[in-house]
């Protein structure tokens, strides 16, 4: 897999994020708070769809779990259970791949 492929895939995994817009609160703060939480509750998916990507689109050689939970700051048995085959799907929708099945990810 070339780096200009393996960005040109995390581009499309990213796009794939939904937007959360809020609708507009009186309060100023509470307004801010709700904000914040959207743009969490986005970043956690996107991290979602792009360790699914990691592991089951990068083939022959997947991320390691270890490579993974470093960079996104988790344990290695995390990483197994962040995502699940909603997020698999809407990556194969996003980037037009499919995936490797869970049985050949190996290690």
């Amino acid at each position: 897999m070339t780096v200009r492929k393996l960005a040109a895939d995390v581009a499309a995994v990213r796009a794939a994020v939904g937007s959360t817009a809020m609708p507009p609160q009186a309060d100023p703060l509470l307004a801010a708070v709700q904000q914040a939480r959207a743009r969490r509750l986005a970043a956690d998916d996107e991290i979602r769809l792009l360790l699914a990507y990691g592991r089951r689109f990068v083939y022959p050689h997947p991320y390691t779990l270890g490579e993974l939970a470093s960079a996104a700051g988790m344990s290695v048995s995390g990483i197994r259970t962040a995502f699940n085959d909603d997020d698999v799907r809407r990556v194969s929708e996003a980037t037009g791949l499919e995936p490797v099945s869970s049985g050949q990810e190996g290690g």
